[in-house]
């Protein structure tokens, strides 16, 4: 009877005990998550301001475009006419139309949109990152608070949104994507269904900082299999586990195959201009050398690091946990050695030319996908900053091992605070400066037809005039022919004004209208929509009618043929007489990618169903040859 009364004690001892561990890490959370937003507080009340920077005119008026074929042509682009005189949007690397967050934008506006975007991203960095070192690095909960204080307020992706980059937000999703592995390699299969989910996103239309994400995940699950090392605390020490590899290479095959419908579009596009072996974005250096590589030297790197001078950097993350990452190295060697290995090889690539052997340039030379950064200092930062801020989390076991309890979390508590209080004020700063100006209203008046315009001698990296960006012109229905895309398509549209670096309008006098006939006699009166033009035409005798668009093969007609007359789109018409031509752009590479997709998706379902009622497991053994042997291969994939 004693002895049941004492098991019954214990036990409701350690609910009571769990309980309490649960609702500290809530409220841990609930601070991270608190912290955040008021460090955000100046993105969160910017209203409709916008941030005066090219990259961010481009990447806001793709999102328009987005925005206003659903809403108000209710259509799913795959083209977009308000651009480069007709262009193959979903080929576009930083084209939002198939990433899931633009429903955000949709439904909430444009620059609205981009906000909330941002702000999210911060929240999942970090509390991800929490739950991360909790979880499944089994940081005790000062060090996992410290770790994810400590990246969700640092300033890479603030920094990177005040440079116009919405897109490389992506790098707060590091810890979201570790945490799913873990989870996933302890069983979780749904972990690794949302990880191939999470990937999609970050690939359709992250480009190139995606891609540098993947390699850092791949460096950690491949540092894994070393039998000293246990990162995600998945194996028995001294043996070999291969597990977050097969999790990490997995999700990345089912992202390839079911995001086929974003991939196919995007490689078509890039083959025009010669493929990934070659440098294929226009702006990107074909040169290596210092003039053109944006490269740190060391100096410049630990000064950023530490915040010396002052100075708002991607790199910015304090003194302090940078010496107390640091000190994990000689306290717990195993444990940080990794991170510590990451954070080397993404110095060594930052540093590039600076570095003693330019391990940089090596990549440049012979492999796709590097050889079109020239900012290696940008695409290699984010890694940096994270590795830190979570091997610094380490250094609070030390604080474990102090008998008086309350000491340990006075001095956790002192640490945690010092190093918000210095990061807290910049995040805040960099928020702050970046969305700034309000647009006059007169450059958001829509025009009563649509035409073209063309900058004269002015940059496509321009912020102003206003009247010559693409943001402001697809509010305004206007296309904007010398644009800022990441991979410029032939642009053979002819613009019906030019525009100074005033903002004047300069006729064009070569400019015949939008569709015209070769004969004068003849006349035509176009509608533009996303993904067909719609032509009225009133024809006395057989013409040509021409276009003003780009010509591309996926163009088709229910009258005539169409053909290329000087790079636009042109109609050979015989029948006489006053009547619609509807042209339709049904875009080959993205219904072929659709195709693929579908059929990926309905793969996954099937293995997941036969996984979940356990066919798989009985076809593995009783069943013919080939269906076993696949059966035997995906349980290997995925146990």
């Amino acid at each position: 009877m004693k002895s049941r009364f004492i098991s019954k004690l214990k036990d409701e001892n350690n609910s009571i005990i769990q309980h309490l561990r649960t609702k500290a890490d809530i409220i841990a959370l609930i601070l991270i998550a608190v912290t955040i937003t008021l460090s955000a507080i100046p993105l969160l009340t910017s209203g409709d301001k916008v941030s005066v920077n090219d990259d961010f005119y481009y990447y806001a008026g793709m999102r328009e475009a987005v925005r206003k074929a659903v809403l108000e042509y209710h259509s799913f682009p795959t083209r977009n006419f308000w651009v480069g005189g007709g262009y193959p949007a979903l080929g576009e690397p930083g084209d939002p139309a198939l990433n899931p967050m633009t429903f955000i934008t949709i439904i909430f506006g444009t620059i609205t949109g981009m906000k909330i975007i941002t702000f999210l991203s911060l929240l999942i960095g970090g509390i991800s990152t929490y739950l991360l070192a909790r979880q499944i690095l089994g940081y005790t909960r000062w060090g996992a608070l410290f770790s994810g204080l400590i990246f969700g307020l640092c300033v890479f992706v603030p920094f990177r949104v005040y440079d116009g980059n919405i897109n490389d937000i992506y790098a707060a999703f590091i810890p979201l994507c570790l945490l799913l592995i873990g989870l996933s390699c302890r069983g979780q299969k749904a972990a690794l269904l949302i990880l191939s989910f999470v990937f999609y996103i970050m690939i359709s239309d992250g480009k190139i900082n995606a891609f540098m994400i993947f390699l850092y995940l791949g460096i950690l699950c491949l540092l894994d299999i070393i039998p000293s090392f246990n990162i995600f605390g998945t194996k028995k020490l001294e043996r070999v586990n291969i597990h977050p590899l097969k999790v990490l290479l997995l999700a990345l095959t089912i992202t390839f195959f079911v995001g086929m419908l974003r991939i196919l579009p995007a490689w078509e596009i890039i083959g025009t201009q010669g493929g990934l072996g070659t440098n294929f974005l226009w702006y990107k250096t074909k040169i290596y050398g210092p003039e053109y590589i944006s490269a740190f030297t060391f100096l410049k790197l630990w000064k950023y690091l530490i915040c010396y001078g002052n100075t708002l950097h991607v790199l910015n993350i304090g003194l302090f946990p940078v010496l107390i990452a640091f000190s994990t190295f000689f306290i717990f060697p195993r444990k940080a050695f990794p991170w510590f290995v990451c954070i080397f090889l993404f110095v060594w690539l930052a540093l590039a030319f600076n570095a003693p052997l330019d391990l940089f340039r090596l990549l440049w030379n012979h492999l796709p996908v590097f050889n079109v950064i020239n900012k290696p200092s940008k695409y290699f930062s984010a890694q940096i900053v994270f590795s830190i801020a979570i091997v610094s989390g380490q250094f609070f076991w030390v604080l474990a091992k102090i008998r008086r309890r309350w000491l340990a979390n006075v001095l956790a508590a002192a640490l945690i605070f010092i190093s918000v209080l210095f990061l807290f004020p910049r995040s805040y700063a960099t928020h702050k400066i970046t969305y700034t100006y309000d647009i006059p209203a007169k450059y958001l008046v829509r025009e009563n037809e649509f035409y073209n315009i063309k900058g004269k001698d002015i940059s496509r990296a321009r912020v102003e005039p206003l009247n010559s960006i693409i943001y402001t012109n697809i509010i305004r229905g206007v296309g904007t022919i010398d644009w800022m895309a990441a991979v410029k398509a032939d642009e053979n549209a002819l613009p019906k004004y030019f525009v100074d670096a005033e903002g004047k309008l300069i006729p064009n006098f070569k400019y015949r209208g939008e569709a015209y006939f070769t004969d004068s006699a003849n006349s035509a009166k176009a509608a533009f929509r996303p993904n067909s033009i719609v032509v009225q035409v009133n024809l006395l005798k057989p013409d040509t009618l021409i276009i003003n668009q780009n010509y591309h093969r996926d163009w088709h007609t229910d009258h005539g043929m169409i053909f290329e007359k000087d790079g636009l789109i042109a109609l050979r018409l015989n029948e006489p007489g006053n009547y619609k031509v509807t042209m339709r752009y049904i875009s080959r590479s993205f219904f072929a990618g659709l195709a693929v997709s579908i059929l990926s998706l309905i793969m996954l379902i099937t293995v997941c169903w036969s996984y979940r009622t356990g066919r798989l497991t009985k076809w593995s053994q009783n069943a013919p040859a080939p269906l076993r042997h696949v059966s035997r291969f995906i349980l290997w994939l995925i146990d």
